[in-house]
């Protein structure tokens, strides 16, 4: 049974009480330290388990270190900042929290792309002035428009069964078939493919080293003009410096809502940018997801006490 835990980067009263009272059931001892911590070195030494947020690295180094380490857990549905692949070379599961905010994750997706297809903003700011007139309107329908899903995981899928239900006809790239969503009608097809067909393209890809820069400036100058290509995912997964010279040509809508996984010099680039609609990492924020948030970090930590990992990654 595993002895002590590592937090890294959990604030200490960031764990709902009645988490906590659960982890500490399996762990006899609970430890919080920040990743820029001098002594997180001599932390590791000891550790049974680790927790981390979606930003802490977890290097090959601090592996080798934690010569007693059986568990590491993660605080999201992102683990690109851990060596996973070195991690199950020394037989230690990364366990995430998969599907924890499939619905929220995708119903803010609609909700960015109508604000975009009816100009919501500009309508309620001129109506703020008293503006009640039409004249300047003229959005668009998604019925009958083509919808475009990179990575049909958990979060893709649903966007295209939601995607389907508008009416909208939906093809999707993925590593594998997706029988579920095609039973309702969406197609797989090659990703370039999808980019050069879709009037709506979603990306939605988990970041590795096979995906990062995935959507190259190749790839981006093959989208339709006036594609909305939104990307709720890892902003690596997109060549940034492309994507701002095509969204400045008016070319496309780029939406997106990770400017924090960005350098925050190439971050202030996006608020000039035309065509762009940024918003700060709020998808996954819903009193559901949030509850089933912890539920799944505590019940992977649970499940693993009793040698039956969940969500393992690696």
């Amino acid at each position: 049974m595993p002895t002590k835990a590592l937090c890294i980067d959990f604030s200490n009263n960031e764990i709902p009480p009645e988490y906590f009272r659960r982890m500490k059931k399996v762990f006899k001892k609970i430890s919080f330290i920040s990743s820029l911590d001098p002594k997180l070195v001599i932390s590791l030494e000891d550790a049974d388990a680790i927790f981390s947020k979606m930003s802490t690295k977890i290097s090959r180094e601090m592996l080798d270190v934690a010569t007693n380490l059986k568990y590491i857990g993660v605080l999201s549905t992102g683990f690109s900042a851990i060596d996973a692949k070195y991690a199950r070379s020394k037989h230690v599961p990364v366990c995430n929290l998969g599907g924890y905010s499939t619905e929220a994750v995708a119903e803010f997706s609609f909700a960015t792309l109508f604000e975009a297809a009816r100009e919501l903003e500009r309508a309620k700011l001129q109506a703020r002035r008293q503006d009640y007139s039409f004249q300047g309107f003229m959005g668009f329908e998604l019925k009958g428009k083509t919808l475009g899903v990179v990575g049909a995981g958990k979060i893709g899928s649903r966007i295209a069964e939601i995607g389907l239900a508008l009416g909208m006809n939906v093809i999707y790239f993925s590593r594998k078939k997706k029988g579920e969503i095609e039973k309702r009608g969406a197609k797989k097809k090659i990703l370039e493919f999808v980019l050069s067909n879709s009037d709506v393209v979603s990306i939605n890809l988990a970041l590795d080293k096979e995906t990062e820069g995935i959507i190259d400036a190749k790839r981006i100058n093959l989208l339709k003009k006036n594609c909305i290509l939104f990307n709720l995912a890892p902003p690596k997964l997109i060549d940034q410096t492309a994507i701002i010279r095509k969204a400045n040509k008016g070319d496309i809508l780029f939406v997106f809502d990770h400017p924090d996984g960005l350098d925050p010099t190439l971050a202030k680039k996006f608020l000039t940018t035309k065509n762009c609609i940024i918003y700060p990492p709020v998808a996954f924020r819903t009193k559901e997801a949030n509850t089933a948030r912890w539920e799944t970090f505590i019940s992977n930590i649970e499940n693993f006490s009793k040698r039956k990992p969940t969500n393992v990654v690696n």
